[in-house]
């Protein structure tokens, strides 16, 4: 069957977020916050509502102009993304564990996997809709022309990345790419390697494998998240303790994620990114648990949107994994994951 999926682009100015435009190209002189959201993000509304959080979320927290937000809006079409999600996990993990992790996956299931679909280097085609609009320009200047390695990080250091679900294996699928044709562009690895470090990258809820990432990638999610099958291994592990799990961050191995039990009263709306923004009257939807972690997110994509509006580099972990009530700091979280690992009986190294 012919892949017809393709991808269409908002844009809301931070500076007046009633302006809804449709670009057809990035303005790579203004620092941008790009959203790719879930699978679901197929109408304009959808893509606009994402816009809406992370203006709502940056204007609550004194930031109010000098950057503009786009936001993704799919139209996959007869492209099974599930069946692409399944594929990504399958680079990153071995049968066995897929069949441990994985939600309701059956070793017939992941037999007749290997079997009829072998893995491949093809990409969906609205893959290649991101990578063009929002990624290659960056990299390569007007009429092919190659661009300074300095220049090229300056570029990606002017986009924040934010992902929910599906939205994070669109952004693995872009890392893949990037990796793999780095001699189309005639950088060197070494090059391609410190150009990804360049890209902030805040996922919350993510449905993709996390680790061994080559972005500057953080991730937040609830292991009571029921919406994400093929567990990541943290995910696996908490959701068949019965013990309520607090915030806790888990390193490079597992992502840079922070990860907790329980995070929305109604658990039916685990999956949902509402609570990002700080807004007060949005905390009665959250449990003790959520408003940590919503902080943590929150704050990680203020420091980086500071950072960038100031051209300086990404903030350390430890400033962007903080509350900014000082309640709660990077160690904190790091000391729970590590007890929590060693409770489990999980390697971290």
């Amino acid at each position: 069957m012919k892949d017809i999926s393709t991808v269409n682009f908002i844009k809301i100015p931070l500076d007046n977020p009633n302006i809804l435009e449709h670009p057809t190209s990035m303005d790579l002189s203004r620092p941008c916050i790009l959203i790719l959201g879930g699978e679901n993000t197929n109408t304009q509304e959808w893509a606009r509502n994402y816009c809406i959080t992370i203006a709502k979320t940056l204007y609550l927290n004194g930031i109010q102009d000098g950057l503009d937000i786009y936001s993704a809006c799919y139209k996959l079409r007869d492209r099974n993304s599930d069946l692409d999600r399944l594929n990504l996990f399958r680079e990153f993990r071995d049968t066995k564990s897929l069949f441990d992790y994985g939600n309701g996956l059956t070793m017939t299931d992941i037999t007749y996997m290997n079997q009829s679909y072998p893995l491949s280097n093809t990409y969906p085609n609205y893959i290649y809709d991101v990578l063009n609009f929002a990624f290659i320009p960056r990299l390569i200047g007007r009429n092919e022309q190659m661009i300074q390695t300095k220049k090229i990080k300056e570029n990606f250091r002017n986009m924040i990345v934010y992902t929910h679900c599906h939205g994070t294996y669109v952004l693995r699928m872009i890392e893949k790419y990037l990796n793999q044709e780095s001699n189309k562009f005639t950088y060197s690895l070494q090059d391609m390697y410190e150009i990804e470090k360049s890209i902030l990258a805040i996922n919350h809820a993510p449905f993709a494998p996390l680790e061994q990432c080559k972005f500057s990638a953080l991730s937040f999610t609830s292991a009571s998240d029921s919406q994400i099958n093929y567990y990541n291994e943290l995910s696996y592990y908490m959701r068949i303790s019965p013990e309520s799990f607090k915030p806790a961050f888990f390193g490079p191995k597992f992502g840079n994620v922070m990860i907790t039990s329980q995070i929305k009263e109604d658990i039916t709306k685990e999956h949902s990114q509402v609570g990002l923004s700080g807004d007060p009257r949005d905390e009665h939807m959250l449990t003790e648990n959520g408003q940590i972690l919503f902080a943590t997110e929150r704050n990680a994509l203020l420091e980086g949107t500071r950072a960038m509006l100031a051209g300086k580099p990404i903030p350390a972990i430890p400033k962007l994994i903080h509350t900014p009530d000082d309640e709660f700091d990077f160690n904190y979280f790091k000391a729970l994951g590590q007890q929590i690992c060693i409770k489990l009986g999980i390697k971290t190294r």
